[in-house]
C-alpha cells in the first residue's frame, strides 16, 4: 500500500481530493491529509510514498516546502472544473458581471484564470474574498465550493462546487506511485470524460509509455490546437486534424523535415517556441521534448495560428493582468431621452461599428470618457482592452513612455527588463486619448507615425512593434481654432477628426437633467426629493459645469440632509445666478448691462442672433463675417470671435468644436424672435 500526504490550504478542502484518490486508486493507498491554515504540517510523517500539495499561494507552497523530505517525491497539483461546471457557465447571458468567489485572493484570481483557459470569456468575473468591498453594479455571485464566503446580501449564487485534479495530476500521482494499470482503467477513463479539459494529460500519457492509441486518438481531438507526433528519428507518427488543417495535410509516417523545412532540430533536447510561415500563415510552433526513463523518446510539436494565440493573450491579459483596461460603460448607462442626446447616441452607435478614430468634443464635464467607453463596448473590439490616459496629466517624457513603452536602461530608474506603453496593452482593443489637444508637437508627431504605420519602436528601442489599436480621441477645446494657430497639427487632426462626434451641453437636454439627478441620487443612495421652486432653479441654471456640476451639487444637496430640498437650500452661488428666462419679451438684464458695458454694440449681437436664426446646422466665423459684409457691417475676425464667446457665457449660442460652426440654444432663438418683432 502507497501512503500519500496530502496538503491543502483549508482541511475542509481535503475531503473531495481524498474521495477522488480512492475511487481512482482504491485499496492501493493510504492517505493523510495537513493544513496550511491549521499549521499541522510539521507534523507530518517523513517516509511517504509523495506528498501532494494543494495550496496556490506561493508564500504557503514555500513554507510548506521546508517541511518536505528532500529524498521523497513530491507533486504540486493542478486542479481544473468539470465539464458540467463549464457548460452551466456558458449559459449564462454575455456582458453578466459576477464575483468570483474564493476565501483567498490568490484563490479567486487562480480560479478566474482557469475559467478564462477554459473559455470562459463572455461573462466578467472579478476577484472575492471576505472582507473586501463588493464592486458595483454586480449581478450574481460564483464560488467554486466555498459558499460561506458568499456576502449575505447575494440571492443570485453559482456553487460549482470543489474544482477537481487535472488529468495530467491523476496520471503524474500513477506514475509517481507505479501504477502503470491507470489509464486503461474504467474509473480513470471515466473521470477524465467528465473534465472540462481532459487535453492536458497528452504529453503525461505518453510519458507513461502506455499502447493506448484510442485514449492518445480522443485526447488529441479533444485539443483546439495542432498537435503532431515525431519520434527520434524525425518520423510523424500522429497528429490531429487541427494540425493537419494548419499544415494542409500531414503524412503519418513520412519525415517531419519535409512538412516543416525550417523547423531544425525537432529532437532538441529543451522546448524550443518558433514562428514559422505554413500556408502563407504565421504560425506558433512549440516543439516539447519527451523523455522516458532518461531516455529521450521523440517530441510533441504544438501548433497554433499566430492570430488565435494574440487574441487569447490579450484576452488573458486584459482580464487577469490589469482590471482597469477594461470599458466600464455601455451605451445604457449613457441617461437622456432628450432629442439631442438620442440624435448622439444614435450616431455613436453606428461610430462604433467602424475602425476608424473618432474625435469626441463637447464642453467639460458633457460626459465625453462615457461615451468613449460605450462606443468600445458597441464595436467588435468589445472583448479587448480599452485603455484610457489624460494626455494633460503627464509631462512629455512621462506620457511618451507610457504611450509607446520603454526598453531596459533607456534612462535613469527604467525598469528592469523594460515596460510595455499603452499602446501594446490596447493592441486589438481602444486606445482612449482624452485632452489630446494637450500632446507637445514632438509627441504628435510620434503619435501620427503610430496611427499611419500601426507600428511603433519603445523609448530607447530599436524593435518594431507592430499594434491594432482603435482611437478614441476627445478634446474640450476648440481643436480646429488650434491647428488653425498652428499649436496642433494639421494631418494628425485629420487622422483623429475622421469620425468627429459633439456632445451636447447639459443646457441644451431639457428634463434630462432631472433623470441624470435620479440615476445620480439612486447610485449614492439619496433619498431626497426637489421641491418645485428649486426644480425650477436647476430648469433655468446654465450648468458650465455640465453633468460634473450636476453631480457636485447631488452630494451637496446630499449633506444639507433635508428630504425636500427647496430653493432655500441650494448653495448661495446658484441662489445668486442669473437664470435662463424661460419667456424673452425682451432683453434679459444680463444681456442689457453687457450691450450696454461695450459702448454700443448692440446691432453686432443683434445681427449674430439674426443670423444664426436663419441656419438650419451652425454658421463658422468666415461665413459670419460674409453675411455681414453683405448687409453692410465690415466685421474682422476677432470681433466675431470674442462676440460669439460673449454670446456663448450668456447661454444664447453653443460653439461647437472643429468645423461644426456656431448655434442659437433655445434661449437665443427666442430672443432673436423677441428682436424680429
Amino acid at each position: 500500500m502507497k501512503r500519500i500526504i496530502l496538503i491543502t490550504e483549508e482541511l475542509s478542502n481535503s475531503t473531495p481530493y481524498e474521495r477522488t484518490l480512492l475511487q481512482l486508486f482504491g485499496q492501493e493507498i493510504q492517505i493523510r491529509s495537513f493544513s496550511v491554515r491549521k499549521h499541522d504540517y510539521p507534523s507530518m510523517p517523513k517516509d511517504a510514498d509523495l506528498y501532494l500539495i494543494s495550496c496556490t499561494s506561493s508564500d504557503a507552497y514555500k513554507e510548506v516546502s521546508a517541511y518536505l523530505p528532500a529524498d521523497k517525491p513530491t507533486l504540486p497539483a493542478k486542479i481544473t472544473y468539470l465539464k458540467r461546471d463549464i457548460e452551466a457557465l456558458q449559459q449564462l447571458p454575455a456582458g453578466t458581471r459576477a464575483i468570483l468567489v474564493n476565501f483567498s485572493m490568490q484563490m479567486a484570481i487562480e480560479s478566474i484564470a482557469e475559467l478564462h483557459r477554459l473559455g470562459i470569456t463572455q461573462i466578467q468575473l472579478f476577484p472575492f474574498c471576505p472582507g473586501m468591498t463588493v464592486p458595483p453594479r454586480i449581478e450574481m455571485a460564483i464560488t467554486p465550493g466555498e459558499p460561506q464566503c458568499v456576502p449575505p446580501e447575494f440571492t443570485s449564487v453559482l456553487n460549482l462546487g470543489s474544482r477537481v485534479f487535472s488529468a495530467e495530476t491523476i496520471l503524474e500521482i500513477g506514475l509517481h506511485l507505479g501504477f502503470s494499470w491507470l489509464p486503461a482503467s474504467e474509473h480513470f477513463r471515466t473521470y477524465i470524460q467528465d473534465l472540462a479539459d481532459p487535453g492536458q494529460s497528452l504529453a503525461a500519457l505518453w510519458n507513461a509509455s502506455l499502447q493506448t492509441e484510442t485514449y492518445l486518438d480522443m485526447l488529441m481531438g479533444a485539443l483546439k490546437m495542432g498537435i503532431i507526433g515525431v519520434d527520434v528519428q524525425g518520423r510523424v507518427f500522429a497528429a490531429n486534424a487541427t494540425a493537419s488543417g494548419i499544415t494542409g495535410g500531414v503524412d503519418i509516417g513520412g519525415e517531419i523535415g519535409a512538412l516543416l523545412p525550417d523547423l531544425g532540430d525537432a529532437g532538441s533536447s529543451y522546448k524550443q517556441v518558433r514562428l514559422m510561415k505554413i500556408q502563407d500563415v504565421f504560425v506558433n510552433v512549440s516543439v516539447v521534448p519527451v523523455d522516458w526513463q532518461g531516455t529521450r523518446i521523440g517530441s510533441f510539436l504544438l501548433l497554433q495560428r499566430f492570430t488565435e494565440e494574440e487574441k487569447r493573450q490579450h484576452k488573458f491579459r486584459a482580464q487577469l493582468q490589469d482590471w482597469g483596461y477594461r470599458a466600464k460603460y455601455t451605451m445604457d448607462d449613457i441617461i437622456g431621452e432628450s432629442e439631442a442626446i438620442c440624435q448622439v447616441k444614435a450616431l455613436a452607435k453606428k461610430m462604433a461599428q467602424t475602425d476608424s478614430a473618432i474625435l469626441l468634443t463637447g464642453e467639460s464635464g458633457t460626459g465625453k470618457e462615457l461615451f468613449g467607453h460605450a462606443i468600445h463596448n458597441a464595436s467588435r473590439r468589445r472583448e479587448m482592452p480599452f485603455v484610457a490616459i489624460n494626455c494633460a496629466a503627464l509631462t512629455e517624457t512621462l506620457l511618451e513612455s507610457e504611450l509607446f513603452g520603454y526598453e531596459e536602461g533607456a534612462f535613469t530608474g527604467a525598469k528592469k527588463g523594460g515596460k510595455m506603453g499603452l499602446f501594446e496593452y490596447a493592441h486589438l482593443g481602444t486606445l482612449f486619448l482624452d485632452e489630446v489637444e494637450a500632446m507637445s508637437p514632438m509627441l504628435q508627431a510620434k503619435l501620427l507615425r503610430v496611427l499611419q504605420e500601426k507600428e511603433l519602436i519603445r523609448v530607447g528601442g530599436d524593435r518594431v512593434i507592430p499594434v491594432d489599436v482603435r482611437i478614441i480621441a476627445s478634446s474640450n477645446e476648440d481643436i480646429h481654432e488650434l491647428v488653425r494657430q498652428g499649436r496642433f497639427r494639421k494631418d494628425l487632426f485629420y487622422r483623429l477628426n475622421t469620425l468627429p462626434l459633439e456632445i451636447p451641453p447639459l443646457r441644451e437636454r431639457g428634463e434630462d437633467l432631472f433623470l441624470i439627478a435620479a440615476e445620480i441620487k439612486k447610485r449614492f443612495g439619496y433619498a431626497y426629493i426637489l421641491a418645485p421652486d428649486a426644480r425650477e432653479i436647476l430648469r433655468r441654471y446654465c450648468w458650465e459645469g455640465n453633468v460634473r456640476e450636476l453631480s457636485n451639487l447631488i452630494e451637496y444637496l446630499a449633506v444639507v440632509d433635508k428630504p425636500e430640498i427647496t430653493s432655500e437650500d441650494l448653495p448661495p452661488y446658484l441662489r445668486a445666478a442669473r437664470l435662463l428666462s424661460p419667456e424673452v419679451p425682451s432683453l434679459p438684464d444680463d444681456f442689457s448691462d453687457f450691450a450696454a458695458q461695450t459702448a454700443g454694440q448692440e446691432e453686432l449681437y443683434r445681427f449674430l442672433l439674426r443670423a444664426l436664426s436663419t441656419a438650419e446646422n451652425g454658421i463658422g466665423r468666415g461665413q459670419l463675417c460674409r453675411l455681414a459684409e453683405q448687409e453692410g457691417l465690415l466685421l474682422t475676425d476677432q470681433a466675431v470671435r470674442d462676440a460669439l464667446q460673449a454670446l456663448n457665457r450668456l447661454c444664447l449660442i453653443s460653439v461647437s468644436r472643429g468645423r461644426g460652426g456656431s448655434r442659437l440654444t433655445l434661449r437665443g432663438r427666442q430672443l432673436a424672435e423677441a428682436f424680429s418683432k
